[in-house]
């Protein structure tokens, strides 16, 4: 993707003439179509990038099945009090208990197109977010033993990735690919299978890591043509941990955070978005004054001299099912502000989606009114004079 320089607002005076060009050329402008049937139900900040000003792309999760057809019925009036532009679905390598081997859950996604999902959520407006994970350290029992970062690395994933993009290439609105989200954690309990001192192997390469990476790094590369060749449409790029910009070391012997992150300058300069996550839960004072969204910040600022969108692809305050949410709360007042908003849209912020719909359900705490008054206003105060950055 061309490298696209920052864009600043329109100077004062020159509001007068530019209305005045606007005007005219709208009179001049023959009427639009009506849109096509397919697309008759869209989210309010489609209808403003369609109309040519700009908002965050609103991502939610975890489930679009729970979220847009009610397989989980306190789900839906989540998804109509966000009005989210897209859906999160995760796609979760695993290791088969029986023969060892580790493979990606595709049953899902079979199910849902041999149900017509894919269609019925294409035509409802939603585009479609796909995040890949593994289950390294056996932290979901639903599949079973560690990966130990076995899963990324190998053929497997490149073959079920690409029978993913094939099964979608026809969904008619845009497909992002968040590959290998958190991946500098995959290492933790690989080289300690008891994972008793996983933040001695974590986020960091050198001499015991190295074979790690350097086995990481081409496969995700394979993985990405291969997604690129069933779907040339898809949007691409690889999931950084987000508390990695928060640090660095770089020696002789280790590299780690920020040095970890040029690492993958290759996998970056073939990607079409660069994502992160934020799931800090703890308050900022609890943390050493770090909450999500001075972390998001951070991450925007480092991520911005890439000149490609960035993609805030799950904030969550804490893990799913155990978010505390006098974080979440917090989070949302700060980042409601709309010179927060503002700032990270002219540093190359393009989208925020939200992990889980769950702590919303109930509206404890007033999360979900919070969750809607952000997204208003991150649509609200983003005006014409901001311009979107180029993609591939």
């Amino acid at each position: 993707m061309p490298r696209c320089p920052q864009l600043r607002p329109v100077p004062r005076r020159w509001i007068a003439p530019l209305l005045a060009g606007l005007l005219l050329a709208s009179l001049l402008r023959p009427p639009s179509p009506p849109p096509p049937p397919a697309l008759a139900v869209r989210s309010l900040s489609s209808a403003s990038a369609a109309a040519g000003c700009p908002a965050f792309r609103i991502g939610l999760g975890d489930d679009p099945g729970r979220l847009i057809d009610g397989d989980d019925p306190e789900a839906p009036p989540v998804l109509a009090a966000l009005r989210p532009d897209l859906v999160v679905a995760w796609f979760n390598g695993y290791r088969d208990p029986a023969s060892g081997t580790v493979r990606g859950d595709l049953l899902y996604f079979h199910h849902w197109a041999a149900a017509g999902r894919f269609a019925q959520w294409a035509a409802q407006g939603y585009d479609l977010m796909i995040i890949t994970w593994e289950n390294y350290d056996g932290q979901s029992v639903h599949y079973g033993p560690p990966t130990r970062g076995d899963y990324h690395i190998s053929s497997q994933f490149v073959q079920d990735v690409r029978a993913l993009a094939a099964l979608l290439s026809a969904y008619p609105r845009t497909v992002y690919f968040v590959l290998a989200t958190e991946f500098s954690t995959y290492p933790a309990c690989r080289y300690d299978p008891a994972c008793a001192d996983p933040l001695a192997y974590s986020d960091r390469y050198n001499a015991t890591t190295a074979e790690y990476y350097e086995a990481l790094i081409p496969r995700l590369m394979e993985a990405m043509a291969a997604i690129r060749s069933e779907m040339p449409q898809a949007q691409v790029g690889i999931g950084f941990g987000g508390w990695l910009a928060t640090f660095d070391v770089n020696t002789p012997a280790e590299q780690a955070g920020r040095s970890l992150i040029r690492l993958f300058h290759p996998l970056i300069a073939q990607s079409d978005w660069i994502f992160f996550q934020s799931m800090i839960g703890r308050l900022p004072h609890e943390n050493g004054g770090l909450g999500n969204p001075d972390q998001i910040q951070i991450n925007v600022e480092f991520f911005s001299a890439y000149g490609k969108p960035i993609g805030l692809a799950h904030y969550n305050a804490g893990l799913p099912g155990h978010e505390r949410l006098d974080v979440m709360r917090d989070d949302l007042l700060r980042m409601r502000n709309p010179a927060w908003i503002r700032e990270m849209w002219r540093k190359g912020l393009r989208m925020f989606a939200f992990m889980a719909y769950g702590p919303m359900k109930y509206n404890e705490d007033g999360i979900r009114d919070l969750a809607v008054d952000f997204i208003g206003r991150s649509r609200a105060a983003l005006s014409c004079a901001y311009l979107p950055l180029l993609r591939r």
